[in-house]
C-alpha cells in the first residue's frame, strides 16, 4: 500500500471514528458510555490494520497497544457511564487511533531504543500505549 493511500485512509478511518462516537454519545444519552468506548476501541483496531503495513515496529505491539486503547475505554465506560463523564473521558480517546496514524506515518529514526528494529522497539510502542492510556484513565479519574 503506498504512502498516500495510507494517509487518506486513515485519516477518513479517524473521522469516521470520531464522528461515530459523537453521534453516538448524543444520540444514545444516558446509556451511550459502552457504545462510544466500543466505537474508539474499533477505530484503534481499525486504524492499527490501515497502517500495519506502513510501519517496521512488531505486529505484536502493534496490535497489542490497540488492545491496550480498547480495554482503557472498556475500564472508562465502566467506571464513569455517566453522560458528563463520558464527555469528559471521549474528548481525549480520539488520541488513541491517532497514535497509530502518527508513529506509522512519522519517519523512525534508523537506530536507537525509539528505532523499529530496536530490541525495545515492541515494548517501547506497548509502553506507550499504557501511558496514553493511564492519562486517560487519570483525567476521567480527576474531573469525575
Amino acid at each position: 500500500m503506498n504512502r498516500r493511500r495510507t494517509i487518506l485512509l486513515a485519516c477518513a478511518a479517524l473521522a469516521a471514528t470520531t464522528l461515530s462516537a459523537a453521534f453516538l454519545q448524543g444520540a444514545a444519552g444516558p446509556n451511550a458510555a459502552l457504545a462510544v468506548a466500543a466505537t474508539y476501541g474499533a477505530g484503534a483496531f481499525v486504524m492499527a490494520w490501515i497502517t500495519s503495513r506502513a510501519t517496521e515496529y512488531p505486529r505484536w505491539a502493534w496490535f497489542g497497544s490497540a488492545g491496550v486503547f480498547a480495554l482503557a475505554l472498556v475500564v472508562a465506560a465502566l467506571a464513569w457511564p455517566a453522560p458528563s463523564q463520558v464527555k469528559d473521558w471521549s474528548t481525549m480517546a480520539w488520541m488513541f487511533p491517532w497514535l497509530h496514524l502518527t508513529t506509522a506515518l512519522s519517519s523512525p529514526p534508523a537506530k536507537g531504543a525509539c528505532s523499529p528494529g530496536g530490541a525495545w522497539s515492541g515494548p517501547l510502542i506497548l509502553g506507550t500505549s499504557i501511558v496514553f492510556s493511564s492519562i486517560l484513565l487519570v483525567a476521567a479519574w480527576l474531573t469525575r
